[in-house]
């Protein structure tokens, strides 16, 4: 299990002054106004090429133009929505920036965590941010204290099966004032605070293969469908790609019902794939076979 844990900015709802845009609905509040004001007009307005009706839905269109530009700003100002340049803007406020080819995804979890690394190293939050912002190839940090000052950090990797290469870890222990071979360097280290003893390694990697069944409905091409429920069950998997993350059969089955599966089985793994906080679920292949069902 995580033991610490950020809030997911995908669940964070948009805020009311968001604007839904409604092009029927825009036109026939003018409509509304204009004929409050000069209701001799009515008649006119139920011809489509009445030249005021025309201008009508001009200005309609150019109302939800506007209302949309206004959706992108206040969606762009806050850090769940913001993409791009315009979550570089939010991260800029507190002095933050973006590492070389960072994700949206990964830089709004620094963001999240800058106040963490507004000082040394010491808390497991802070030791978290400074090993994330201390390389791009460090997808996810565990820390661990088994005794007092002793610090232990579990270094999940972009590269290969999310086993950090040498280089990486080595790169790590420069930023935290240690040298290749992990003892304390002479040089002072601004990060970690004096007292802590740094050990850093990578994690348990716990490989598995995934095979379901499907039986789908007659209709859509069964290869479709086989497509859908893998493109699923690799966003699944992608998202507890991360130290600790659970494999769980829920989680599985949710991704397994899309439209067309009347019904599926897990054929492997047979239970919950349960992973410690310093081990990592990696699939090393997904197999979907399928049966269509005779109509009757």
């Amino acid at each position: 299990m995580r033991v610490f844990n950020l809030l997911d900015m995908s669940k964070v709802p948009l805020p009311d002054t968001i604007t839904e845009l409604d092009f029927e609905q825009t036109l026939s509040q003018l409509k509304e106004r204009l004929l409050s004001h000069y209701p001799q007009y009515a008649e006119a307005l139920s011809f489509e090429s009445e030249p005021m009706q025309v201008m009508l839905e001009m200005m309609a269109y150019q109302q939800l133009l506007f209302d949309g530009k206004l959706n992108d700003a206040i969606k762009g100002n806050m850090l769940a929505s913001a993409t791009g340049n315009d979550l570089d803007a939010i991260a800029a406020r507190y002095n933050l920036a973006r590492q070389d080819s960072e994700t949206d995804e990964r830089f709004k979890r620094r963001i999240q965590m800058v106040f963490e690394g507004l000082n040394t190293a010491g808390s497991k939050q802070a030791y978290q941010f400074h090993a994330l912002s201390a390389d791009a190839r460090v997808k996810d940090v565990y820390v661990t204290s088994p005794e007092p000052c002793d610090i232990h950090l579990t270094i999940l990797s972009h590269e290969q099966n999310g086993e950090p290469s040498d280089e990486l870890l080595n790169t790590l222990r420069n930023h935290f004032g240690l040298d290749a071979d992990g003892s304390i360097s002479k040089h002072a280290s601004k990060v970690r605070p004096l007292g802590d003893r740094l050990t850093i390694t990578g994690p348990t990697v716990k490989p598995f293969t995934l095979d379901v069944a499907l039986e789908i409905a007659p209709g859509p091409a069964a290869s479709v469908v086989e497509q859908t429920v893998k493109a699923a069950l690799s966003q699944y998997l992608t998202q507890q790609s991360l130290l600790g993350r659970d494999i769980s059969q829920m989680g599985l089955f949710a991704a397994l019902n899309q439209p067309g599966v009347e019904s599926g089985r897990i054929i492997h793994p047979n239970a919950d794939i349960h992973i410690a906080a310093n081990e990592v679920a990696v699939c090393t292949g997904i197999t979907v076979s399928s049966t269509v069902i005779e109509g009757e």
